[in-house]
């Protein structure tokens, strides 16, 4: 290689040095810029990592919402449902309601006793209740399965209380006053 390099004039070797010091230059530049590609190829690698760590994060979000609009959703249904079947109309409130009654007494083979009724609001929501009383006499078996077929009702009926007047321990016959309410939207 000596032989090679002697053999050459002044004006060779300069343009040899100069392509030699523009290749070591093109290397060293090729290496700044390499470093601070890769430098910012790992930063784009950490942004892309955190940005689908975000994007995971922000589909359970979403699937979460959505399953919560759905629940929403049926609970709206639910209430609707409720509104339609369970309440009673505020319009009829009073025929509905007795009618009901008369089918609850028929029911249990009772007697219709005279029944009084007393209108009366709920705080803060929209729904107002029929308070029902009467009298009742009969037996404890007879009670609990008239308070059966009151609590199946598919209206709200709700027994409120109950009030032992006398209670005779030879027949196990029972008179007390039931109040029962019913409930209606306004």
């Amino acid at each position: 290689m000596n032989a090679l390099f002697s053999r050459m004039d002044d004006r060779e070797r300069r343009t040899l040095e100069r392509l030699a010091a523009a290749v070591v230059l093109s290397a060293a530049l090729f290496f700044v810029l390499a470093v601070g590609q890769r430098t910012r190829v790992f930063e784009a690698r950490d942004t892309l990592a955190e940005l689908r760590a975000g994007a995971r994060r922000a589909d359970a979000s979403q699937a979460e919402a959505k399953a919560e609009w759905l629940r929403w959703q049926q609970a709206r249904s639910d209430l609707d449902s409720l509104r339609g079947k369970s309440f009673y109309d505020g319009a009829s409130v009073y025929q509905s309601l007795r009618r009901d009654l008369q089918q609850i007494f028929a029911r249990g083979g009772m007697d219709v006793p005279d029944i009084g009724y007393r209108y009366s609001d709920i705080a803060k929501v929209p729904i107002k209740k029929v308070v029902v009383t009467f009298g009742y006499s009969g037996s404890y078996a007879d009670l609990k399965r008239f308070l059966g077929m009151v609590e199946k009702f598919p209206k709200f009926l709700a027994v409120e209380k109950i009030d032992f007047q006398k209670t005779d321990t030879e027949t196990g016959l029972l008179n007390l006053r039931l109040t029962l309410a019913g409930y209606y939207e306004n």
